[in-house]
């Protein structure tokens, strides 16, 4: 992982789906939740306090949730002051515009296909959010389709997420929007 040990160390992490990218150990606390497993949380309805994580972690996820709007102000409301919400899109974040439909649709039933205008779709600006969107060979497959998006509360972090991938020879930061000091 290209995130700086000490970034990590201290944080309250919550993952939804498992992925190897990712070791519990890094975290001073950790939680997993699967779909349908033991401690399978509702995205859409998140039953833990508000500030109860500093880094939250989801891959190919929000595509499969319905209502993707009311599990990010979930998502939000349950991260603190120094929340790193790491975000893996299924499409790719190819296309401008996204696509949303009411019912499952497609090969593997997706809600919701992600295009550069997720950041409007969930106010990310207004949420205080900066944006980091990297493309890199995912550590675990070496597959380069789906870049990795990080939404950083504090614009520190992201600034130093940005510098972390940038030094990487086989990353490129895509887009780094700053908000917030």
């Amino acid at each position: 992982m290209l995130i700086p040990q000490p970034m990590l160390a201290w944080r309250r992490a919550l993952q939804f789906a498992p992925d190897s990218s990712l070791d519990e150990s890094w975290f001073r606390s950790y939680e997993g939740s699967e779909y349908e497993g033991e401690n399978s949380i509702d995205m859409q309805a998140i039953d833990r306090p508000d500030s109860s994580y500093d880094f939250i972690s989801f891959s190919l996820v929000l595509e499969f949730v319905p209502d993707d709007r009311r599990a990010f102000a979930e998502l939000v409301r349950v991260g603190s002051d120094d929340l790193i919400l790491h975000i893996t899109f299924n499409s790719g974040l190819t296309d401008e515009q996204s696509t949303h439909t009411d019912e499952p649709s497609g090969e593997f039933g997706i809600y919701h296909d992600y295009g550069r205008d997720f950041e409007e779709r969930f106010g990310t600006v207004e949420r205080g959010l900066s944006t980091l969107i990297v493309q890199m060979p995912d550590p675990v497959t070496g597959d380069t389709t789906y870049p990795f998006c990080f939404l950083c509360r504090r614009r520190n972090d992201a600034q130093t997420l940005a510098a972390a991938f940038e030094a990487e020879p086989a990353a490129s930061v895509e887009s780094f929007t700053p908000v917030r000091a």
